[in-house]
């Protein structure tokens, strides 16, 4: 069978949540059928981890026009992709998955191939905009919702992903596929990187062009390194950031925090952390880089809003922390032994809760 997934970005190499999650769900189409990703954009400066036994196909949509130039939204969005004798015309499929920022173009493959369309939510995008602050997220729910009832299926990330879809849409076509880590990078025995042992290393990680996580920069570097050196722990704690994408002006600058830069084994350098922190505030989807640091046995410190998209058994694993001095509390605890580590990585690593690919398919091919 032909698989066609349109989406925003090539997702190789992988260097967020969003990249590792859609990777899985192309892995797993691709076992028995042929799939093949379209995206729109191009990602400029982006390292990451790059797999080598890709299973699926990337084709990125040419346009005669120069889109970075004028208009990350246009380039993105393609709309010269609508229009007569473009290349979507062309593609064949049997199934077609996407995001909301490409089902526009999704549709039209879906309509001329006469076949059925899946929507892939790796977040609740207008509540992802809202919380950065953008009024755009007013739109993007009309449309977001009014795409959920359009499509033949929806896939969802997280059980509060889910239960969003389901009041928009019928319950039979929505499904809850949860984010499995790659064993061969995520995992508690490979190798790790040392930072030093003379300070206790607590690590953040994340794609740097993302807003949310520059706001995450910001809390560690105006609010969590004071707390640090209030609670004189600034010579004791190290703190540590790694990721892809450019470094905006200004971020951590004048402070001792090690900016490693983009890495190509993420597992390495989380291994080799004592604790790792994901103060993001975006509530909707789930934070992969939390399951992830279990899944390698670290104990993970995150924000109430981080910690919403993971299942139960996982959110018992983290600690919770909202205010910087939480933060410093809970982190210097888990250093002194006060609280014990709590992941389990078998348990993350065995996960089977959920909904398959093979799930997806019977039933958008039954309809």
């Amino acid at each position: 069978m032909e698989i066609a997934f349109v989406d925003i970005y090539n997702r190789i190499p992988m260097s967020s949540g969003g990249d590792w999650w859609a990777f899985q769900l192309c892995t797993d189409l691709a076992r028995n059928n042929n799939v093949s990703t379209f995206y729109t954009s191009e990602k400029n400066d982006v390292g990451g981890y790059q797999p080598e036994d890709v299973g699926f196909r990337t084709i990125h949509l040419d346009s005669r026009i120069d889109w970075h130039r004028r208009s990350k939204w246009l380039e993105m969005l393609r709309p010269d992709l609508l229009w007569p004798k473009t290349q979507i015309r062309d593609i064949n499929a049997d199934l077609v998955l996407t995001t909301v920022y490409g089902y526009h173009i999704a549709a039209t493959i879906s309509k001329a191939n006469k076949a059925p369309l899946t929507l892939v939510m790796h977040n609740v995008e207008w509540q992802y905009v809202q919380s950065l602050g953008s009024l755009w997220y007013v739109p993007l729910r009309v449309l977001e919702n009014w795409i959920l009832k359009r499509v033949n299926a929806v896939i969802t990330i997280s059980p509060p992903d889910y239960d969003y879809a389901v009041k928009h849409t019928s319950r039979q076509g929505v499904f809850y596929i949860p984010p499995k880590p790659d064993v061969r990078v995520f995992n508690p025995d490979g190798a790790r990187y040392d930072f030093g042992s003379n300070r206790f290393n607590v690590l953040f990680y994340g794609s740097l062009d993302r807003r949310q996580n520059q706001t995450a920069l910001n809390f560690i570097e105006n609010e969590l390194i004071p707390a640090l050196a209030r609670e004189h722990l600034d010579d004791v704690v190290a703190v540590h950031v790694f990721g892809s994408g450019k470094m905006p002006p200004g971020l951590l600058s004048g402070t001792d925090i090690d900016f490693i830069g983009s890495v190509a084994d993420p597992g390495i350098y989380i291994r080799g952390a004592d604790a790792i922190i994901v103060p993001i505030k975006n509530p909707s989807g789930t934070k992969l880089r939390a399951i992830e640091s279990l899944a390698c046995g670290k104990p993970v410190v995150t924000t109430p809003e981080a910690a919403e998209g993971l299942s139960a058994d996982l959110k018992a694993m983290v600690y919770i922390a909202d205010t910087a001095d939480e933060f410093v509390k809970t982190l210097n605890d888990i250093r002194l032994g006060v609280l014990a580590n709590k992941a389990k990585p078998s348990v993350v690593l065995g996960q089977s809760l959920g909904d398959t690919m093979d799930d997806v398919l019977n039933y958008v091919l039954k309809e």
